[in-house]
């Protein structure tokens, strides 16, 4: 049967008033009556900051309503994650989590504004985004053996800019690796690292594929060894820790929206509707590797499965880095 205005009001009528199943059918029509927030733990001109935007823009018409991006920047993500953790759980608040807001800080972090699993509920995964060591394109580090050589011989030893607890866990697997030292220094973002990169006030930098790309393409940045299972499509060139001798070592960024844990399951399953339509759109997918970001469609029950595994691997790693949490 065709479902209509009419036929819902029909149903709507029939059943007793205030019973509970009129209530959260009366609220599925209804929802949602005002614009939306997508709460960014990063600064504009991040990748987080841009896949949100495309996603805001997207969910939009879906939903019926605006969805605005808010960038609250800080505390490694965890100045959004507190503030989506504690707002009202009514849906109109959504948290654009990563894999460092969501897996890294529970293991980086002595304190916490949230809990990953307990205070959130995933309404729609997105996607993922490999990282890659870049340096400047100079003489010294013309190759992943000269830049190897060069950490290892430098004194004061070499600086890596870290615009997400995944470049710094990175920093410190490569420092671990090369049974060297190498000072981590934080960031707000990945874009203000790679721009003091460039500027010649830090060494190296880890960088998410979408920013990277166009620096390398343009000369001034030279791509290394991708922090991944396997090469990026769009640096083919560039091998994965594995195969530059390094060992094994994948940390690639994934990215999943989420509401506080109390939203009603009906709202949250019309927000997970509309993101998996996002991210199987034919136009969308194009658009989303046009800039190295690969979207993937995951049934709610494997997100949370898929969380708590990250969180593990993340506390391994972490670990074998030799990192204390602060």
């Amino acid at each position: 049967m065709k479902i209509t205005r009419r036929t819902t009001l029909s149903a709507l009528a029939a059943l007793p008033l205030g019973t509970p199943a009129l209530v959260a059918l009366a609220r599925a029509q209804a929802w949602p009556t005002k614009p939306l927030t997508i709460v960014v733990p990063y600064a504009a001109g991040s990748a987080t900051d841009t896949l949100s935007r495309i996603m805001a823009e997207q969910l939009a018409p879906k939903l019926g309503q605006p969805v605005i991006v808010d960038n609250k920047g800080g505390g490694n993500g965890s100045i959004a994650g507190g503030y989506v953790a504690h707002a009202p759980a009514d849906g109109y608040t959504i948290m654009m989590a990563t894999a460092a807001t969501t897996a890294g800080n529970p293991n980086l972090m002595k304190s916490l504004p949230y809990d990953s699993l307990a205070d959130f509920t995933p309404v729609g995964f997105y996607g993922f985004l490999q990282f890659v060591l870049l340096v400047r394109n100079e003489p010294a580090t013309a190759t992943l053996e000269a830049f190897i050589q060069r950490a290892k011989a430098a004194k004061p030893p070499l600086t890596s800019g870290a615009g997400t607890p995944s470049a710094r866990l990175m920093t410190a697997t490569m420092a671990e690796r090369l049974k060297t030292d190498l000072v981590y220094v934080p960031y707000k973002a990945a874009p203000q690292a790679l721009a003091d990169l460039l500027s010649g006030q830090v060494d190296m930098t880890f960088a998410d594929v979408a920013i990277a790309v166009p620096q390398v393409k343009s000369g001034k940045v030279k791509a290394l060894v991708m922090a991944s299972d396997s090469r990026a499509a769009q640096l083919p060139d560039v091998p994965t820790f594995q195969e530059a001798g390094l060992g094994q070592f994948a940390l690639d960024a994934w990215f999943v929206l989420m509401v506080p844990s109390k939203t009603p399951a009906d709202v949250v399953a019309k927000i997970d509707k509309a993101v998996q339509e996002v991210v199987v759109d034919p136009k969308v997918v194009e658009r989303l590797r046009g800039i190295s970001f690969q979207p993937k469609r995951m049934a709610a029950p494997e997100v949370r499965t898929f969380i708590r595994s990250e969180i593990d691997k993340w506390g391994r790693l972490v670990k074998a880095a030799g990192i204390e949490k602060e």
